[in-house]
């Protein structure tokens, strides 16, 4: 329901891919020592500015580990140097669907500040599919001759339904996903999330030439779920669990000449420390048969140079060292309700280890509007405490960290009206951190996989066709294999081999009426615990979407806007995501996607 929960992947990493695509809120992270996905509705959509994507690990010496497939920075709206103005907007659409989203912004002399907030509360078109959201997200600036200081605050609340899976059993005739798919196989379960995050920085020019940016911040994250047995097992899981995270991460951006080059670096350090604490009982009010503890502190020293080799060739140098401390373990209560049968130890662990990143990269003008780029790097991504909780060797929670390098090529060309870009690169990674469906007994634990690669191409192509008229197609190739070990030459599962993405924008009548049509394709893909390649696959799929809207006012601020939007416009029954049995191959769960929704905004600018 509006993207609650939903997760992102790049480059092809399955059910893994929150973990390896590394999420920014204006250039400082988002992701967690958790597995949890960063939930992008926590984050009010009128406050976004836009969101800027790095494909491959070339953001890795800027931004640390994570950023193995990807980096998605999401930029917010500064409130310096903008009129003062106030938003409000109402959304209707099926499933008892209302959303209210608000903005303000205000400014006095150097000051400026400005306030989003949203309100969503929804259905969902299963059952106990619920959700309910608040957000809120200020920011007070100040802005000076020579820099500027900045305070964030923002807070957010999330219920969420969770109707589980649909069960499709080929050698039992059963197909719940045909003639059941909007019911709940789990109509109790439930998420609660209450998050808040502080962020205050300064930014000074030195000199010309140097910049200085100075900030840091506070997360928290409080997480409850209960998760019911309806095997009738008692098997009841209820998990409260609290993950807080201080950050510091001073840097200086700094132009200078060399033999008469120019030269634009950027060198800083991250300071990150986490503190994790989480409660596993059979049921509520119960006291804890697991109470997880977990401490993990990470520095890292970096920079990057860009500059002229000459007038057409163009270079990109960084390298960053990270120094990682881990400390957990595991308080097992043995005389808890629901302990027995369990094993626990009251052990922790602690491991330090150092680790190197670099990028490399060139780029050659062969003509005015026409380029040849290439680069190399590599990355890697710590293990999260959930995977080291569920891991081969629970007591000790020892986990590689997962190492990638990478090689990429590609040609670029724009004019005015045509923009090209494509690319095709190699990805081979060792210690690749996944979920491994043959240990613990049938269950599956988390380890350190046989090597893996990704062989892939993109494509980007946008035409201009009149100045009210304008296309874009996008198309990506993904081969995602085992390297070695008893999967070699498999497919990883959960990972589409092709991509294909356009859309259309139309402005009929200037900015009165816009009209957007999208489309997309995505090709057939294992389901997850399919190592073998033996089972059924997720079905290939496409979607329509399509949006109007446009604005009924003579200026940019004030009067009304309006919008209609047809998400999944030709009604498709898909699901991306499913789980094959690890002992029947005909056996399957999967998670089913909504049919057509039709949603009304109209909106009004002060």
């Amino acid at each position: 329901v509006t993207g609650a929960q939903a997760t992102v992947d790049v480059r092809g990493f399955g059910a893994v891919g929150t973990q390896n695509t590394l999420l920014l809120l204006d250039g400082r992270r988002l992701n967690d020592i958790d597995l949890a996905a960063v939930d992008f509705t926590n984050i009010p959509l009128n406050s976004i500015k836009k969101i800027e994507i790095i494909r491959g690990n070339a953001g890795s010496v800027l931004y640390g580990d994570g950023a193995v497939g990807g980096v998605v920075n999401i930029v917010t709206k500064s409130p310096a140097k903008r009129p003062n103005s106030a938003d409000i907007e109402y959304a209707i659409a099926q499933q008892q669907r209302h959303e209210i989203n608000m903005s303000a912004f205000q400014s006095r002399g150097p000051y400026s500040l400005n306030l989003s907030s949203n309100f969503v509360k929804a259905n969902g078109f299963r059952d106990n599919n619920n959700l309910l959201q608040r957000n809120a997200l200020g920011q007070l600036r100040y802005t000076g001759g020579r820099g500027e200081a900045f305070i964030k605050l923002g807070g957010d609340f999330q219920s969420l339904g969770l109707p589980g899976a649909r069960l499709i059993d080929r050698g039992t005739g059963t197909d719940e996903f045909v003639s059941a798919r909007n019911e709940a196989t789990t109509p109790i379960d439930k998420a609660l999330q209450n998050g808040l995050r502080l962020s205050l920085g300064l930014t000074r020019e030195l000199s010309n030439g140097t910049e200085v940016i100075v900030d840091g911040g506070l997360r928290k994250k409080d997480q409850d779920s209960f998760i019911n047995d309806n095997t009738g097992g008692g098997f009841n899981q209820t998990i409260d669990t609290e993950l807080t995270t201080w950050s510091l991460t001073p840097r200086a951006n700094l132009d200078w000449m060399l033999n008469g080059r120019d030269h634009q670096s950027v060198v800083g350090v991250d300071f990150y420390y986490a503190d994790y604490d989480s409660d596993r009982s059979r049921n509520r009010n119960e006291a804890p048969v697991h109470r997880y503890l977990a401490h993990q502190t990470t520095f890292g020293l970096y920079g990057q140079d860009d500059f002229k080799l000459s007038d057409v060739l163009t270079a990109q140098v960084g390298g960053r060292f990270i120094w990682n401390k881990f400390s957990g373990g595991d308080e097992f209560n043995p005389n808890a309700p629901g302990a027995n049968g369990f094993v626990g130890k009251r052990e922790t662990t602690r491991a330090v280890n150092g680790y190197y990143l670099y990028n490399i990269g060139l780029e050659y003008k062969i003509a005015q509007n026409l380029a040849v780029f290439g680069r190399t790097g590599r990355s890697i991504r710590l293990p999260t405490i959930d995977e080291r909780i569920a891991s081969s060797d629970g007591s000790t929670f020892k986990l590689k960290t997962q190492i990638s390098r990478d090689v990429e090529v590609g040609l670029r060309y724009q004019t005015k009206k045509l923009a090209l870009q494509g690319s095709a690169f190699v990805m081979k990674l060792k210690n690749e951190l996944r979920f491994d469906p043959t240990l613990g007994g049938g269950f599956g634990l988390n380890e350190n996989s046989a090597p893996t690669r990704r062989i892939g191409s993109e494509m980007a192509a946008g035409y201009e066709v009149t100045n009210n008229l304008k296309l874009q197609l996008n198309v990506a190739f993904i081969d995602a294999k085992f390297r070695e070990g008893v999967f070699a030459d498999n497919q990883v599962p959960l990972v589409p081999q092709w991509q294909l993405g356009s859309q259309l924008n139309w402005h009929l009548i200037e900015d009165k009426l816009i009209a957007t049509l999208s489309a997309n394709y995505i090709d057939r893909a294992r389901l997850e615990n399919d190592e073998s390649n033996e089972g059924e696959q997720i079905p290939d799929y496409y979607l329509i979407d399509l949006r109007f809207g446009g604005q009924l006012g003579q200026e940019e601020y004030s009067g009304l806007n309006w919008s209609i939007e047809l998400t999944n416009l030709l009604d498709k029954n898909y699901y991306n995501y499913g789980v094959r049995s690890t002992t029947n191959i005909k056996r399957f769960n999967v998670y089913p996607l909504a049919g057509r929704v039709m949603r009304f905004t109209l909106g009004r600018r002060f």
